[in-house]
């Protein structure tokens, strides 16, 4: 049997699913628009809250360093294929990971774009005998676009609420080795769109340093059947307008249609630097 690669490419999520991705966003752009009209900058906080018609901006560029860990599909009627590539394997095959942050507020309304791009590789014997060894290398794409509202700011602390859509571009190439079987390599790829809600946060610790996270869940089977995305970092302040955070992100995706499934999580440190203008 040949082992030249297979591709497989499926559509972009189906239309009745976007139709309702269409009235989840729509909600929330409603829910967003009304606590703004609700509730009007009154002033600026410590923590970035712009005053009256001004805009305020900043751009994080973050390395993340992140394993894989999860399932992915092999062929009609086999097993899926198990994947783990560790925090502590990493650095053996370390790739090209990174994040950018961008972020406006303007009174009360946040409005913000997370672009993250992956490759991990990782290998596991769980289809031994059939195949000698599956070793899957993962490249991801992931835009999100996301609004929120402030809902709270004493001057130390600030927490947002809100939601958007994230895309994912996932491309898999996995390669079976030879076992009871021939050995085989397949190439899929998948683009689809999720809805988005949850909460960010930043809290000072002391004059120059604070705490920051955030928490969003999506999917729900519009698209995915779950994701989620959480950070925790601990971040210093250089300057009135430069910043460095190093925290752990974790994600989680869990994606099926037709011969496409993509179930993992991604996680690791992540460290970076903010610039304010």
């Amino acid at each position: 049997m040949s082992n030249a690669p297979e591709h497989k490419h499926f559509d972009v999520t189906p239309p009745g699913r976007l139709g309702r991705a269409r009235s989840s966003w729509a909600g929330t752009a409603l829910a967003l628009w009304a606590c703004v009209a609700a509730n009007p900058a009154t002033g600026e906080g410590s923590l970035g809250v712009a005053q009256g018609d001004d805009w305020a901006f900043s751009v994080s560029p973050y390395l993340w360093a992140a394993g894989i860990e999860g399932t992915t599909g092999t062929l009609p009627g086999l097993p899926a294929a198990d994947v783990d590539m560790s925090f502590g394997d990493i650095f053996d095959d370390l790739r090209p990971s990174g994040m950018v942050f961008f972020n406006a507020t303007k009174g009360r309304l946040g409005l913000a774009a997370d672009l993250q791009y992956v490759e991990t590789e990782a290998e596991s014997t769980s289809l031994t005998p059939l195949f000698g060894r599956e070793t899957l290398r993962s490249t991801s794409l992931v835009v999100s676009a996301i609004a929120s509202c402030l809902v709270v700011d004493d001057g130390r602390m600030s927490l947002r609420l809100g939601g958007g859509a994230r895309l994912w571009s996932v491309e898999t190439d996995l390669k079976l080795s030879d076992g009871l079987l021939p050995g085989r390599r397949i190439t899929s790829d998948e683009t689809w769109v999720d809805p988005i809600i949850g909460a960010s946060g930043v809290i000072d610790l002391g004059p120059q340093v604070f705490a920051r996270g955030w928490a969003y869940v999506g999917g729900l089977g519009i698209a995915s059947d779950i994701t989620a995305d959480i950070f925790v970092g601990l971040g210093y302040r250089f300057a009135d307008r430069i910043s460095t955070t190093l925290g752990y992100r974790w994600v989680k995706v869990d994606y099926e249609e037709d011969d496409f499934l993509y179930d993992v999580r991604q996680e690791g440190i992540a460290t970076g630097i903010t610039f304010d203008f």
